[in-house]
């Protein structure tokens, strides 16, 4: 595969972490019972609405953390995992049209770049973090059940299940291989600007910079 395809494609399923299969791939079959409850919480959210979530991911082949925080056009992740035994960590920054990312395998630190501003595709995954409703067409609404002690409305299409807060925010997902699910959500949340920033001492190279590596 080509080098920036590689790095589009990965950093589209990270992003889409927050709605829909493309996040499960990462996570174990959870299978509690949920109960149904009252909403204890109820926040008022929209598309300007600055937000951290903390996923836990889990599957056969063990746990992983998904830290993101999301304030307007900007976000970062940070995504911690093993694979292969080793302890692999991802951070990601979107700001400003520019995504950055830092992958950190064995101790060694790979900084990637790449001009997303008018990249119509990731300008839609993008919008995504704050409305699943468009992708949601496929499954069928079936009650609400409370994560983190928000009143969720619940769907599902064949094994897929998703927990979805106002309309807006996945709060779970499960295939049943793999779930995906918050432990912390904070609506609101205060991020300064400089938050945003990618880390001054990491070179990132661009596609055109790595092309050759597709050779």
């Amino acid at each position: 595969m080509k080098m920036k395809n590689l790095f589009y494609l990965f950093a589209v399923a990270i992003l889409s972490l927050s709605l829909i299969s493309g996040c499960g791939k990462k996570d174990t079959a959870g299978n509690k019972d949920e109960k149904k409850t009252e909403d204890k919480k109820d926040v008022s959210m929209n598309e300007n609405t600055p937000f951290h979530l903390k996923y836990e991911m889990t599957d056969e082949k063990g746990k992983g953390t998904l830290d993101m925080f999301v304030k307007g056009k900007n976000a970062k992740m940070d995504i911690k995992a093993k694979e292969a035994g080793q302890d692999v960590a991802t951070l990601m920054y979107i700001k400003d049209g520019m995504m950055y990312m830092v992958m950190d395998m064995m101790g060694q630190k790979m900084g990637m770049k790449m001009d997303v501003s008018k990249d119509e595709n990731f300008q839609k995954d993008f919008a995504k973090l704050y409305d699943v409703k468009e992708h949601l067409k496929d499954y069928t609404k079936g009650g609400s059940e409370d994560v983190l002690g928000y009143k969720c409305d619940v769907y599902t299409k064949g094994a897929e299940k998703i927990w979805i807060y106002k309309d807006m925010i996945a709060l779970k997902f499960t295939d049943g291989k793999s779930t995906l699910e918050a432990k912390e959500f904070e609506p609101d949340a205060k991020l300064a600007d400089d938050f945003f920033d990618p880390p001054k001492d990491i070179e990132f190279k661009s596609m055109d910079d790595l092309k050759n590596l597709d050779q």
